[in-house]
């Protein structure tokens, strides 16, 4: 018979031991589940906001592009034109009578005259440094962004995976927990079943004790008892059976199984051939060709 109190610790143990049995360990993947939805949809928050921010960077350093090489072009365009009209005055300095061609002081100076050529061409160059800056600074951004976006995508792949396998696991521990607890009831059930088979044994058992006890305590004496009371039996038998009464009892029944060959048998005797071929249900002839000692034959 099965131990089911055994076996119900056991199940109950699977069940309900903390940390390890199943009702933890499902509260524990439900957690992680819930842990890892939040943290999909943070991840996500953070990279929706910080995209929003590159997004509006960008719009920013291509708008300053724009404006720094339009600038360029325009301070470009316009030197360039004033370079020419100031080396145009230039060459139109007149001379005195009696001088020679007169020419601007900071003409040796300066190797020639460049008018403000020198502080235009300074502040292109530093327009053109922001321009080169500002460039390097959106690959840099685009460069970022492709990375922050590559490694977002890993990090959803493996969580979603890591989801896969936690609800995967929470449906097995689910079943697993359904069929112990099924298990559970039905040991429960027998155990209580077996508990009132016992307890209604052991009351049965109270209630014949007196007359086992009598048997018990009495066993060798009705042992010699039932010893005399067989010889007597036998004996009682073996002079029955010597009474007339008995011998024709014994007759009578012999002659009634005889059935419908009892006239034959009664005339010719059980030993002739007449009666044991009606008992056979052949022929007499038939009966003599198997048995040729048989008395008639």
């Amino acid at each position: 018979m099965p131990n089911w109190k055994k076996k119900i610790d056991k199940l109950t143990s699977e069940i309900e031991k903390p940390k390890t049995g199943l009702l933890a360990m499902i509260e524990t993947t439900e957690t992680e589940l819930q842990e890892n939805a939040a943290n999909q949809k943070e991840e996500t928050k953070e990279r929706t906001e910080d995209n929003l921010v590159y997004q509006a960077n960008i719009k920013n350093l291509v708008e300053a592009e724009g404006l720094v090489s339009a600038a360029i072009k325009v301070l470009t365009k316009y030197y360039d034109s004033l370079d020419k009209y100031d080396k145009k005055e230039a060459e139109e300095v007149k001379k005195l009578p009696g001088e020679d061609e007169a020419r601007p002081e900071t003409w040796e100076s300066e190797k020639g005259y460049q008018g403000q050529s020198g502080a235009g061409t300074k502040v292109i160059e530093t327009l053109q440094f922001i321009l080169d800056n500002t460039e390097k600074e959106e690959k840099e951004a685009h460069k970022d962004e492709m990375s922050a976006q590559h490694t977002f995508e890993d990090s959803m792949t493996k969580l979603k995976g890591e989801e896969r396998e936690l609800q995967k696991s929470l449906a097995k521990l689910k079943k697993t927990l359904a069929d112990k607890q099924a298990e559970l009831l039905e040991s429960q059930k027998s155990l209580k079943e077996t508990v009132a088979v016992k307890e209604a044994a052991e009351a049965y058992l109270l209630k014949i004790k007196p007359g086992c006890d009598f048997i018990t305590e009495n066993y060798d004496k009705r042992g010699k008892h039932r010893a005399a009371e067989s010889k007597a039996l036998a004996k009682a038998a073996k002079l029955l059976k010597g009474t007339p009464a008995y011998k024709a009892a014994e007759s009578q029944s012999e002659l009634e199984s005889l059935g419908s060959c009892r006239d034959t048998c009664e005339k010719a005797g059980r030993s002739h051939a007449k009666c044991k071929a009606c008992l056979a249900d052949v022929s007499i002839p038939g009966y003599c060709a198997g048995h040729p000692d048989t008395d008639g034959c």
